[in-house]
């Protein structure tokens, strides 16, 4: 059985009221600032610190292929998988799709290492995973659940100037998913995940067939691929990793997301000859230049890293205990060599390792180059170009 395999594995979960158990010094939480070291710790081995960044930051945060995070989250770390997995075996509730899991991670592990296996179990049965996050970790008390949903609620009162309701639904869309995000758990009952996986047939003898079964299954039945189920899915994954981390990396995670949804949709909406003599003062290369396409995600990357940092700053300063915050984090990563300001551009920046270096450093990375502050944190001595203002 799956108690067996998992036998001695010892994991920290967090449960209700602990936090309320939890030291803080001063403004942050001890959970805090343990995550800002462990963060401190993944950027270490992230970034290339034999590269300058002045000269190139996608070399320096990119080369060593180990960014931290994607945008809108990421394959959980083993340790969370193993967690997990512990924490779902071990829940009270027994229900038909949670045997299936269990049963495929068993026909797995015949072929497979047990960490292969962990990943495979999670890529195959997210929405169960979705149940034991929002269960225990996702709830309505959860300060997690709050802050991200201000977070939205943020966004979408900044940009209800920048974007025209009418031409944009998404605005109105995201509006109604952060009300229904207010109880994620309802979308996850035991229930609706047997329904989910009913038709869904798994053999603890037969791991080829189990694959070939779980794919057909996530092409033609799964209803946790698209609309309003992903969307509570895919964001319990990501509140579940982003446990006790600091707004800078909120920001560059979520928000910037958001805005590039909004802006791939009105930038494409503009009347094009005169969006093409605003690109030429972006001065981009000749192979970018040529391309309508490059030139258009070029624009709408510069204007949602402008739109997502100006959010951060805004933030910062919106309070006095704000301030605070940041300050104190910053004196803890200080420590580290690091600050808040170099978390939020790196882990902006690798959002788009995987596009390599020509395409990141002269279409995505305009925002950065640009930015008085990114030349300041990493003492660049250059000055912005204000050209881009035009844009």
């Amino acid at each position: 059985m799956l108690t067996a395999l998992l036998a001695g594995v010892l994991c920290l979960w967090a449960v209700p009221g602990l936090e309320a158990q939890v030291p803080y010094e001063r403004n942050l939480s001890k959970l805090r600032i343990n995550e800002l070291g462990n963060l401190a710790m993944q950027m270490e081995h992230s970034i290339n610190a034999e590269k300058y960044a002045c000269e190139s930051y996608f070399d320096h945060v990119c080369s060593r292929n180990r960014p931290l995070f994607s945008i809108m989250g990421h394959m959980p770390q083993t340790s969370d998988l193993i967690q997990l997995l512990t924490k779902l075996q071990n829940d009270p509730v027994q229900f038909e799709a949670k045997q299936k899991l269990i049963d495929f991670f068993i026909s797995c592990n015949t072929r497979k290492s047990l960490m292969d296996c962990y990943r495979e179990t999670f890529e195959y049965f997210k929405p169960l995973f979705g149940y034991i996050i929002t269960k225990d970790l996702v709830e309505a008390s959860s300060h997690e659940l709050q802050d991200f949903r201000d977070l939205i609620q943020s966004f979408l009162v900044r940009t209800q100037t920048v974007f025209d309701n009418d031409v944009n639904p998404i605005r109105n869309k995201l509006r109604t998913y952060r009300e229904k995000f207010a109880s994620p758990g309802i979308y996850f009952y035991a229930g609706d995940l047997n329904r989910e996986y009913a038709a869904l047939r798994i053999y603890r003898e037969s791991y080829d067939h189990n694959l070939r079964n779980l794919e057909q299954h996530r092409k033609r039945n799964s209803s946790y691929e698209l609309g309003v189920q992903r969307t509570m899915l895919d964001w319990s994954l990501y509140l579940y990793q982003s446990q006790h981390k600091p707004m800078s990396y909120y920001y560059p995670t979520f928000t910037v997301h958001l805005y590039m949804t909004m802006f791939n949709i009105t930038e494409r909406q503009r009347d094009f000859t005169r969006f093409r003599e605003d690109v030429e003062c972006l001065k981009l290369p000749q192979y970018v230049n040529v391309l309508s396409e490059a030139r258009m995600l070029a624009v709408i990357y510069l204007k949602s890293f402008r739109h997502t940092w100006q959010e951060y700053s805004d933030w910062i300063q919106l309070s006095t205990k704000h301030r605070e915050i940041y300050d104190q984090e910053n004196e803890i990563l200080r420590q580290h060599h690091l600050s808040n300001k170099r978390l939020f551009f790196t882990l902006y920046a690798q959002n788009f390792c995987e596009f390599g270096k020509e395409l990141a450093e002269h279409v995505f990375y305009l925002g950065l180059k640009e930015n008085a502050d990114f030349f300041n944190t990493y003492s660049c001595g250059f000055q912005t170009d204000t050209a881009r203002d035009c844009v």
